[in-house]
């Protein structure tokens, strides 16, 4: 994962915020809602499914909105700019913007995101603990371990099983390219 660019200043917000800094220009957009849920979700060993998917739609919409507005507010200019800018894009960035974009309407017009559910098994001796609980284990000698399933979700994507928030992340960082790279353009 590349890390992330520093936020360029804008004279206009392609977002179309109100925020100024102190020299009376906009700011920076925010990123868009990306809740530290999504990516400690997949760790807990007694959380709710439902909540992972909650933050998962909430992402996947928050994060097509920027696409969206941008062609409404910048049409022309916008639609000629991300012709260019996806182009010049690696194809496997390509692909994992038309996947989130094709997951998203999944998720909003259809029957739910794609992102599959396994499990992992972890064997507890005596004690386990994260966030979302506790669980102690008792037994007489020679007992196996007892064994805490844990959620693991995944997109399947090429071929590969990739893990929800480093997607989440990738596709994060290029939304950010993208607004970085149109506020340069524009």
């Amino acid at each position: 994962m590349r890390p992330r660019a520093s936020r360029p200043q804008l004279k206009r917000d392609p977002l179309g915020g109100t925020a100024k800094n102190g020299h009376g220009q906009k700011e920076a957009p925010r990123d868009p809602f990306l809740p530290p849920d999504l990516s400690e979700q997949h760790q807990l060993a007694f959380s709710d499914p439902e909540e992972f998917d909650f933050y998962l739609s909430a992402f996947l919409c928050a994060a097509r909105s920027i696409d969206y507005r941008l062609r409404h507010v910048y049409r022309a200019k916008y639609k000629t700019f991300y012709t260019k800018w996806k182009r010049a894009l690696q194809p496997s960035e390509r692909r994992l913007l038309r996947f989130m974009v094709d997951d998203r309407n999944l998720e909003v017009h259809e029957a739910g995101s794609s992102r599959l559910k396994q499990e992992e098994r972890v064997p507890v001796s005596q004690r386990y603990q994260d966030k979302s609980g506790t669980m102690t284990v008792t037994g007489p000698p020679g007992t196996p371990p007892a064994q805490i399933v844990k959620p693991v979700y995944a997109f399947h994507i090429d071929g590969q099983l990739v893990p929800v928030n480093e997607c989440c992340a990738k596709y994060l960082d290029l939304l950010e390219q993208l607004v970085a790279d149109f506020s340069r353009h524009s």
